[in-house]
């Protein structure tokens, strides 16, 4: 073989193995990179897992106490709402108490008066039940 043809042979072989070296030296590089960006990815990944626990964790917490909370609310409004009611009941007793003391005061100083006006009150009653009863017969 010719000298010339021999060295282009051994610099041809030579710069092959070169670029087999350096494309073996950037694809360990390349993977050397991916592994470190992966062990970042689970790292970050962890923190966001670790960050959300803790969120879950105060929010868990929290919602025992606002429950507690509105369940007291609620509670006082329910007090106050029968303690206004028990009041209205006082009052309409009372004042049912008051008519009917009147009322029997009334009878006793006019009992001409009082039975006349029972007797007008039970006519007019009486008026409107028939009147009540002859309508819906008509009807039905």
């Amino acid at each position: 073989m010719n000298p010339q043809v021999k060295t282009a042979l051994d610099n041809a072989q030579h710069m092959i193995e070169s670029g087999a070296d350096s494309a073996q030296h950037a694809v360990a590089r390349t993977a050397d990179k991916a592994d470190e960006m992966m062990t970042h990815s689970r790292r970050a990944a962890a923190e966001a897992e670790a960050s959300i626990q803790a969120g879950l964790r105060q929010v868990r917490d929290a919602v025992p106490a606002h429950l507690n909370r509105a369940a007291h609310r609620a509670e006082d409004l329910a007090r106050a709402g029968i303690d206004k009611a028990r009041a209205a009941g006082s009052a309409v007793a009372n004042k049912a108490h008051e008519v009917g003391e009147r009322t029997t005061d009334y009878v006793r100083h006019e009992p001409g008066k009082a039975l006349l006006m029972a007797a007008a009150v039970g006519a007019a009653a009486t008026l409107l039940l028939t009147w009540a009863a002859n309508r819906r017969a008509e009807r039905y």
